[in-house]
Parts: C-alpha cells; structure tokens; sequence
C-alpha cells in the first residue's frame, strides 16, 4: 500500500461516548498502520470495548476478547487478545503527547497485533518504545477521550460503565470524505530531537539514551522491554537466555539479567548504597537472605572507564530451590545503577562469564558526564550519619571522630583482602548476620545518648588499634589470613576478658587479704 494513499485515508471509531477521528503517519510505521487499516476495514474493532482506562495516562482498545461478551466470563482475559500474529516495532521520534495513537504491546517489543492505546495526557515516558502511528484530529475526538478516560473503573483499570466505553463501529474514509474538513485540529507534530533513533535500541550494543548508559547483552538473548505502567523500581531492560535442561530431572531453567536504574536526587551515591546495603543485611538478620559473597571493588570496562562498584552474590535462605543471584551497583551523572544476573544452581557459575562481559562492556551514553566515581569511602556497611536509624554500632560511634580514618582502612581491608578468601568470605558472612542482630539498636541508642556514644568509642578503640596492625602484615594466601586473623581474635579476647579478669582476680585477692584478722 503507498504511503500516499495511507496518508490520505481517516478511520473514524463510532463510541456510545462520542467519535474519535484519526490520521496517520505511513511514512513512520508503514506496516502499523496498514495493519491498522485492515483490521478496521474488516470489521475487526466493531463492538469491542476499551478495557483499559488510566485518567491522565490512556485508554486502551482493540482486544477481540471484550466482544460480544455480555456474561462476562472472559474478563479476566481481557488484555490478552490479539489477531493471531503479531507485527514487528516501528519506534519513531514522535512523541507521546495527548491525542497520540500508539500500538500496545507485551514485555516482547514485536509482540504489538491489534490493542492500541490513545494518549490521554503527554506520557513522553513512553516516547522510543511503542509504536505511533497515528492521533486524533478533531474536537469532538478530543471531548469523546475526556469522557472515556474519565469514566469510573474498577481497581483493575476496567470501566464500570462497559456501554459508555463501548466502539459502536469503525469505519475508513477519505480526508475529502469528511463533512466538516475545516473542522480539523491540525496542529504540529512533536518529535524528539534525535532524528533517526530512539531513547532504547538495541542492534548488538543496548543505548538508553534516557539514563544514559548502554551495554552489549549476551548474543542471541532476547529483550524484554517495562509495560507501559511500570514503576521506578522496575527494570528498564531485561535479557532472557536460551532454555538449558537442568543435570537432574526433566526441568528447564533460563538465564536473565536485568538493570534498574533510579535517580540519585540529592543523595550521594554513598548514601544510596548504604540504603541498599543496610536492606541486604537487615534480610540476613532476618533469615531471608544468604549472603554468599560481598566487596567494593573498581569496575573497569572495556573502554578504560572506571566506576567504584559493590559486587554481591546471594539467595535467599530457607528455599529448598533457591536460586543464586549476583548483583553490582555503580553509579555516574545522576544516576545509580543495579545489574543483576540470576541462573539456576546448576549453570550459576557457567553464565557468569556471560555476566561479566556485560559488565565489561557498559558504558555512558553521554559525552560531558564524569566516567568515574571515587570509590575511597565507599563500603559494605552502612554508613551512619545523625539522620539516618539503624546501622553499623562501630561506624556511628567513629563517625565525625579521629577514629573515621580507621574505620575506613578496616573497611579497605575487609573488602580487598578478607572477602578475597573463601575463609574470609565464609566468616564474614556469618559475623554479619550475628553482628546486624543487634547493631542497628546500638547505634540509635548511640544517637540518641552522646555519653553512650562517647563510652563506646572508648571501649572499640582496643580493637580498632588491634585490627590496624593487619597493614603491617604481608597476606598472601589463604592460610596466612586464617592465621592472622585467628591471632587478632586471640588478642582481643586477652584484652576484653583475660585481662580484665585477671585484674578483678587480682583486686579480689588484695581485697580477701586486707579482711583478714590480725592475729595478737
């Protein structure tokens, strides 16, 4: 079909709400919209409802399963229909604004087939990942959106009022065909300002120009793209693997790996990781998470650029199939960003080569953002200040004190040298979850009682002094940071109970000595 006849071509939706008027953009997504026309010239869309509605957002359509379905048995279906086939993606630089039709789709972003949705308020959000195509043209089609978009709905975003949300009829026309043609409302197209791309592509490097990163997934996983409510939370991009038969049973399992990305706002990036950490760690206390392997470290990638990154890898506790994940934040511009990788036990460390290479090959989009992020400071426990509840008794204590600067080299310690061991790693675990059973109401009792905080910087500082002599010490394997270590713990237990016993046994004797009676 040329784009020329497309171009001159009208589709008029007849609701018991009023008409909806829309033209087309052919030269933008010539096979969405010839696929759109052909629907409505074969009847498709008569009747059907609009099922979905989001006052301020859209209203959505075009779901052969709301037909003719006056008992209502296919409702909780309603949204899953389609054609039978689906269409592939034509994202362009048009933008979301009110008025705009637009194809829905699945997670799959060539899953689009028949729902569509009219953009009630601009939803630029959305601008690079659905297909538009076309928008409404004429007043009334304008007044028709307000009244379906402002019709009452369930908690399931269905209308309650299934008549007034009802397509009568569809029909195709020509522009010279309208009765009214002056009656247009013809105002000028909004685009985005890049030309020939959008804020997500993906040939073999993935560019979200939105938040500004891009990397290149495993070959021949396929893209899963957020629906069009998702939250902040939920992730921008998700790859899903091939299935693999696990080495026991009939079971398949598949790899993915997904990036959230949330706005720093006026928080550091330590302060959000100190947020995210603390969360891990409070999971631990509370048997909901196993902790299996956790550091700061420096990411560097492919390209030389270098961002301070936490490194973990968990699963939760007390599933008799959990299944292990690893996860790294890191942060540039405005941004902090979290990659996660998850596979069943059996293939776990196999992918994680995979995982790696993702890492390796993530990279700013922009040009004038700071590559790095300095890593000096950051850390694996919370990081507590006067604000902030709960947290690391030790950190609180030494905050804003002569003691910060060895907190800080301990925490360089642990996390370069410590959690470099299987040893290491395996106590750190366990004194974690012991340590966070009890730390974070220390440590608002410190908050809150100056005198406290003052005793217990006073009684850490032996063992602060105790662990600093580690930097004297050359660690070159496992067995030697066993060994020091099993000496540091030794020396402390002198110093907190052997001594101090030994000084009350002593008192005690002078003190039994002096009661006895002097003989005459």
């Amino acid at each position: 079909m040329a784009f020329a006849e497309d171009d001159d071509k009208i589709v008029i939706i007849h609701t018991n709400s009023g008409q909806l008027v829309i033209e087309f953009f052919p030269e933008d997504a010539p096979a969405t919209v010839e696929n759109f026309l052909k629907l409505t010239e074969s009847g498709f869309y008569d009747e059907l409802i609009f099922h979905r509605i989001i006052k301020d957002f859209m209203i959505q359509g075009g779901d052969p399963l709301t037909k003719h379905d006056e008992v209502f048995e296919n409702i909780p279906l309603w949204g899953t229909g389609d054609a039978g086939y689906e269409i592939p993606a034509e994202f362009n630089t048009i933008k979301h604004n009110r008025g705009i039709v637009s194809m829905a789709r699945g997670a799959d972003v060539n899953s689009a087939s028949s729902q569509f949705f009219i953009v009630h308020k601009d939803s630029n959000h959305l601008d690079g990942k659905y297909t538009v195509f076309g928008r409404l043209i004429t007043e009334e089609s304008y007044v028709t959106l307000d009244k379906i978009a402002n019709l009452s709905t369930t908690a399931k975003d269905l209308p309650n009022d299934l008549f007034a949300s009802q397509i009568i009829k569809t029909e195709v026309i020509t522009r010279a065909d309208m009765e009214n043609p002056a009656g247009f409302f013809i105002g000028e197209l909004d685009r985005s300002a890049v030309a020939d791309t959008s804020s997500m592509m993906i040939t073999d490097r993935y560019v979200n120009t939105e938040y500004d990163f891009s990397l290149i997934p495993p070959k021949g996983w396929t893209a899963f793209y957020p629906e069009p409510d998702s939250g902040p939370n939920d992730p921008v991009i998700t790859f899903l693997g091939q299935k693999r038969n696990l080495i026991q049973g009939f079971a398949t399992t598949q790899p993915y790996m997904y990036v959230n990305v949330n706005e720093l706002g006026d928080n550091t990036f330590q302060e959000r990781l100190d947020e995210r950490v603390g969360q891990y760690h409070k999971f631990v206390a509370q048997g909901h998470l196993e902790i299996i392997s956790e550091r700061m470290t420096t990411l560097t990638t492919a390209t030389g650029q270098t961002y301070g990154s936490y490194h973990l890898v968990a699963k939760q506790a007390g599933l008799m199939q959990a299944v292990p994940f690893a996860q790294v934040l890191l942060s540039h511009s405005d941004f902090i960003y979290g990659l996660t990788y998850s596979q069943h036990e059996d293939y776990f460390q196999d992918d994680m080569i995979l995982f790696d290479k993702v890492l390796a090959s993530f990279a700013k989009v922009s040009e004038d953002s700071d590559s790095e992020s300095d890593i000096s400071g950051l850390s694996t426990e919370p990081e507590t200040t006067e604000s902030q509840g709960g947290g690391c008794l030790i950190a609180t204590a030494a905050y804003g004190s002569e003691m910060a600067p060895q907190v800080q080299f301990l925490r360089e310690l642990r996390d370069n040298t410590v959690l470099q061991t299987e040893s290491g790693s395996a106590f750190m675990a366990g004194f974690n979850q012991f340590y966070y059973s009890f730390s974070p109401a220390i440590a608002d009792y410190e908050r809150e009682n100056p005198t406290f905080k003052e005793a217990v910087k006073l009684a850490l500082t032996p063992l602060l002094t105790s662990l600093t002599l580690l930097q004297y010490a050359d660690i070159d394997s496992e067995s030697e940071i066993l060994g020091y270590g099993i000496g540091v713990i030794l020396l402390n237990i002198g110093m907190y109970f052997v001594a101090p016993a030994i000084l009350i046994m002593k008192i005690r004797s002078l003190t039994s000595y002096n009661k006895i009676p002097k003989t005459t």
